[in-house]
């Protein structure tokens, strides 16, 4: 049995949004002419998160992210602190640069950037596909959720982000 792959590669240049990918995920699923069956949406990022709830009420977006942001704390010594930052700070230990992994140059503080990932989102979703289109509830959506995106500046790399949308074909539904 086949399974489709489609990438979604972007820089992430605004810190923390939610962007709805529903009209994105279901364009992969025309695509790949795929009628019933499942897909997997997966963020490749430990601070890019997968949310399905609802996306295009602007005001809850905004409660979310004011929420998320307010709760967990940014590192006093992030990048994204600065003068006029109108939420919590605190001390943490976590530092990029401790990772034996790391290959990039970032000297961010991110760890309420990784809090908020657990916290809020998922790293994956896996989301029932019928009649070629994605199976959903009423104002359920399709969403990512950065929680650390560069912009930039000082020796912080712009966040180069992808999503994979796996898309897995059934033979037969057989409704009970």
């Amino acid at each position: 049995m086949k399974a489709y792959l489609k990438e979604l590669k972007f820089p992430s240049t605004k810190h923390t949004y939610i962007q709805n990918i529903t009209d994105k995920v279901n364009s992969a699923i025309k695509k790949s002419k795929v009628k019933d069956g499942f897909v997997v949406v997966n963020a490749l990022h430990t601070t890019l998160g997968i949310l399905v709830h609802e996306i295009s009420e602007p005001n809850l977006i905004q409660d979310i992210l004011h929420h998320s942001l307010t709760s967990i704390p940014e590192d006093k010594r992030s990048t994204k602190v600065h003068k006029e930052y109108k939420h919590p700070v605190i001390d943490y230990l976590h530092r990029c640069q401790d990772n034996p992994y790391c290959n990039e140059i970032d000297e961010d503080y991110n760890a309420g950037a990784h809090i908020r990932a657990l916290t809020y989102s998922h790293s994956n979703a896996t989301l029932p596909v019928r009649h070629g289109k994605l199976v959903l509830g009423k104002y359920q959506e399709v969403a990512m959720f950065e929680f650390d995106g560069r912009d930039g500046t000082g020796k912080n790399p712009i966040r180069q982000r992808t999503v994979q949308i796996w898309i897995h074909p059934v033979d037969e539904v057989i409704e009970l």
